[in-house]
């Protein structure tokens, strides 16, 4: 007979996930350690794994979230990762990766702190390459997009964030090519002080977006500079393009759109200080929210991040550092659908010994729909 927890108060539920660390962090965990010897073939592989546990409150002004299962404690991204890195000759090196997505409370069955239908697991990367100082880094599988590498991963340093750029929000970066693409084939080489990004999206499976449509990835691209202006300043920019299908199953009718997403970002790190700000302009990209094929994605959008960050070196009391920052971003559309979002707000974050950290962010927000302000508090455990 299968038993469900009714309640779980959310200080029990953070302690619960917490507690499911039992080791010593702060470190990725090096399992096999490479050093190649002759006759030793075990000798050639470097194994590592590492991961972090998420526990989350997201509580939002108003009645927009009444009821809602985050406010009651959830998984805020929980995640366990696997690397092989196995030498083969001269600098070559063939390389794997997997991380998987785990929803702890959907796991152990706690009502009220997933949402309904919420996976138990899911893959967020798994992918298989060589690597070489030469030549290059080429890869192929599930992994973080050229755009997302290059000009998304530099705003992408809050949690309630990725409002404003293009990973994230558009039907899904799964399958857009936007975020963690699908059978993505990826090439990255460092030249001078520029890292050169380019990557080829193969055809993928039809994605059911829950409205009766299905949406199909015929193809598509991408390509992105990430350049080194000093060792703390780097400016990225990237493109990529997607050519798609949304199909109605019901009566067969269909039409093929043109996505791109174009954008840039930069990410400054002076002594204690960061800064980042990024920026981008969707095309065929960001949904109508209509249930027609002919209108489902809207023509033109744009949105824009930015952070500011101070870290306080601390070193007493388990307290490594504090780190209070001010952030904000905006989504607006330009045609398609009468929408437009702003963010701003100020954080805290407690870096604490062993891996542990502490998030605590308030973010006012002016909408079209009117969300409501934002109180969110995240417990981290990373290893």
């Amino acid at each position: 007979m299968k038993t469900k927890m009714r309640v779980l108060p959310p200080l029990a539920g953070a302690g619960l996930l917490l507690g499911m660390a039992s080791f010593s962090a702060n470190a990725e965990i090096t399992l096999l350690k490479q050093d190649p010897q002759a006759g030793n073939p075990l000798s050639r592989l470097n194994f590592t794994v590492g991961g972090s546990i998420r526990p989350q409150f997201n509580m939002m002004t108003g009645d927009g979230d009444k009821g809602s299962y985050k406010r009651n404690g959830f998984d805020g991204g929980t995640r366990f990762r696997f690397a092989a890195d196995y030498y083969l000759f001269d600098d070559i090196s063939w390389i794997s990766y997997y991380e998987l997505g785990v929803n702890i409370p959907a796991v152990f069955d706690w009502d009220n702190h997933y949402a309904e239908g919420a996976n138990d697991t899911t893959r967020r990367m798994l992918y298989t390459g060589l690597k070489s100082k030469t030549w290059g880094q080429l890869t192929f599988g599930q992994q973080n997009s050229v755009y997302y590498d290059v000009v998304g991963a530099k705003t992408d340093i809050w949690d309630y964030d990725m409002v404003g750029q293009a990973p994230g929000n558009g039907i899904n970066g799964d399958y857009d090519g936007s975020y963690r693409s699908r059978k993505m084939l990826k090439y990255k080489n460092t030249f001078g002080n520029a890292d050169v990004y380019a990557s080829y999206l193969f055809e993928d499976g039809g994605y059911p977006p829950g409205n009766g449509l299905r949406y199909k990835r015929k193809g598509g691209g991408s390509l992105g500079v990430d350049y080194h202006l000093t060792p703390d300043l780097t400016w990225g920019a990237a493109w990529n393009y997607t050519r798609a299908e949304m199909r109605n199953p019901g009566d067969s009718d269909s039409k093929t759109y043109d996505q791109n997403i174009l954008g840039t970002a930069l990410s400054w790190k002076p002594d204690n200080w960061t800064f980042s700000v990024g920026g981008g302009w969707y095309q065929n990209f960001m949904t109508t929210k209509k249930v027609d094929v002919h209108n489902y994605f809207a023509g033109d959008a744009w949105g824009v991040e930015y952070f500011a960050g101070y870290t306080i070196p601390v070193g007493q009391y388990a307290l490594k550092s504090v780190q209070p920052y001010f952030m904000g971003d905006r989504i607006e559309y330009v045609n398609g659908r009468d929408y437009q979002r702003i963010d701003n707000g100020v954080g805290v974050s407690f870096q604490l010994d062993y891996g542990f950290r502490v998030d605590y962010e308030h973010v006012f927000t002016s909408s079209t729909d009117d969300l409501g302000d934002m109180n969110l508090v995240r417990l981290r455990y990373d290893f």
